[in-house]
């Protein structure tokens, strides 16, 4: 793993948006030839002593007349395909929150829709008898930035016996394009969500080809991180989805679906089009739009990076994604897909952004190396986080288990970084920090150039520990749809979300955090403005950081509570309160 993901390590140089470093082309194995439906690949053997094939299409390329159209067949080849380098990634300005390249440099193609494939190593006769779980992974990034190769899923399938698929989706505008009522497309055309059709179109390629590659197609776990889980997540209320996947992993959700831009929205596509000077009334003007370049449409986007401008992103358009609050659907049997689910996310979420904010901390070349306030920090980080797993895990996971949905829920501890420079507090600026679950999962800790600002020798016997921990769990729920104790004894039990009182939320992290362990934590929104209210801190302070805990534009209820904060004592804007 080059990269670590979307958020993780950008300031620290490999950081998130670190180029891939060129490497050699990796010698082709013979024994890697498999057939696929639409013809021979050849792969070549990874560094974890597996099988790898990168860069094999699965569909066409969504280019020209393509452009904002479900995703069509990938035309069969007739040579034996070498599959020794992953594809472009999509197109995207690079960022420093997740991407190919320096950030606002223009990267990556539309043609790009390509996957990577990771095995163990199997001869023939093992091919023919072998029924791997197939694992198939969504890269996060906002939904504007990353791609698949960013990770290395090598070390997960070698060492825990499982296929691993991992995908590009089309990005920012040409993955989520809303056309305008008077365009004649078809219904899957005008839904808009393009990239959640192109994570449809991967998973039926994973369930013509899987069979090939020692996998199982009828036993498939989606799993992704971030925007990743977001998307991973709107599987459950696509009903074209259904028996395409048989289990869900979703890491860290992000921030959920997006709504349909309002008339008077900058993001109404009649404004847009306008803006890529395209004049709607005109004949032939949706040709003339799928004609244009790339950059002329992402220019009449602004800053789409911007971290709460969550435009273009899935959203609910009742034809591709099912209307409706996210809640609700899945609170409501028949209205969602009823698989296992396993979801969670890092307890100090948040640090990643707060630890490059001037606000927050003294940079020397780029880097925090100390906080301007750490007890004020700590606090907002806290309830940041809290937020984050009250609205990503413990409401999502409230909806499913009210109706006796299969659910696991987890929150991941690890902050064992120690000090860098002999000045750096790693451990407490970033700490459990969005992301760094990643190398945990895929049992891979190179990021780069710079690694051993997190991983270390210092640390290297518990993170090693615990990432087989949580290879053996993530492995055994994609076997059979509940992580349980895994195969080894000492494992703890992972209990099942159950109601209020007992056990529900299973803890990761090393023996001197306080190990793998089941607690009752469960955190609401109410409960986190009860808490917040209480804090010693004089009125005008508690809204403040109510302001930076509620950071959502849109968010009705936050708006309300805002209002009733410190007895009233809040005025104005609750995001006037925010830079």
């Amino acid at each position: 793993m080059r990269a670590l993901t979307l958020t993780i390590l950008l300031a620290f140089t490999l950081l998130v948006g670190c180029e891939q470093a060129a490497k050699p082309m990796p010698a082709a194995a013979p024994d890697t030839l498999r057939r696929l439906t639409e013809g021979e690949v050849t792969g070549f053997i990874n560094r974890a002593g597996g099988h790898s094939w990168l860069g094999i299409p699965f569909a066409a390329p969504p280019t020209g007349a393509l452009r904002w159209r479900t995703p069509q067949p990938v035309s069969a080849w007739q040579d034996n395909r070498l599959a020794l380098r992953a594809g472009s990634p999509c197109i995207q300005y690079g960022s420093a929150l997740g991407g190919v390249g320096k950030p606002g440099s223009r990267q990556g193609s539309e043609d790009c829709l390509y996957l990577n494939v990771h095995a163990p190593r199997l001869n023939g006769e093992e091919l023919g008898q072998s029924r791997l779980p197939v694992m198939v992974w969504i890269h996060g990034g906002g939904n504007t930035t990353g791609h698949g190769a960013f990770f290395d899923g090598s070390e997960l399938a070698t060492q825990r016996e499982v296929l691993v698929v991992m995908i590009n989706y089309r990005l920012g505008p040409f993955g989520w394009f809303r056309f305008p009522e008077s365009a004649d497309v078809d219904d899957l055309d005008r839904s808009g969500n393009f990239a959640n059709l192109d994570i449809l179109a991967a998973l039926r390629w994973v369930q013509r080809n899987a069979a090939a590659l020692g996998g199982d197609p009828a036993n498939v776990t989606v799993f992704g991180e971030s925007a990743g889980a977001t998307n991973a997540l709107a599987l459950m209320v696509m009903p074209e989805a259904k028996g395409l996947f048989q289990r869900l992993i979703v890491q860290s959700l992000g921030f959920g679906f997006a709504e349909l831009p309002a008339a008077d929205s900058p993001h109404h596509p009649d404004r847009l089009l306008a803006s890529m000077g395209v004049d709607t009334d005109q004949p032939g003007w949706l040709e003339a739009a799928r004609a244009l370049d790339p950059w002329t449409v992402y220019a009449a986007y602004g800053d789409i990076n911007e971290e709460y401008n969550r435009v273009p992103s899935v959203f609910p358009d009742g034809v591709v994604v099912r209307q409706g609050d996210l809640r609700e659907l899945l609170a409501t049997e028949g209205l969602h897909h009823e698989v296992p689910v396993l979801i969670g996310t890092n307890r100090d979420e948040n640090k990643i952004f707060m630890a490059f904010d001037e606000r927050h901390s003294r940079k020397m070349f780029g880097l925090p190396m100390g906080l301007r306030d750490p007890e004020g920090y700590d606090r907002e980080a806290r309830y940041r986080s809290l937020l984050w797993k009250a609205d990503g895990v413990d409401s999502i996971a409230d909806a499913l288990a009210s109706h006796g949905h299969a659910v696991f829920a987890y929150r991941w501890d690890w902050d064992e970084q120690g000090t860098a420079f002999g000045v750096m507090d790693v451990s407490r600026i970033l700490g459990a920090a969005h992301g760094l679950e990643i190398p945990f999962v895929m049992g891979n800790f190179d990021v780069g150039p710079r690694s051993g600002l997190l991983f270390h020798e210092g640390n290297e016997a518990g993170r090693l520990a615990l990432s087989r921990q949580m290879m053996q769990y993530w492995t055994q729920f994609a076997r059979d749809g509940a992580p349980g104790g895994g195969q080894e004894p000492s494992l703890p039990l992972w209990p099942a979300w159950p109601g209020q009182g007992v056990a529900r939320l299973m803890v990761l992290d090393t023996p001197s955090g306080g190990g793998l362990r089941a607690t009752t934590d469960r955190v609401t929104r109410d409960a986190i403005v009860s808490e917040l209210d209480a804090e010693p801190l004089e009125p005008v302070a508690r809204c403040e950081l109510f302001s930076a805990v509620f950071r959502r534009r849109h968010d009705p209820w936050a708006d309300a509570a805002f209002r009733s904060l410190a007895n009233g004592a809040c005025s104005g804007s609750r995001l006037g309160h925010t830079d």
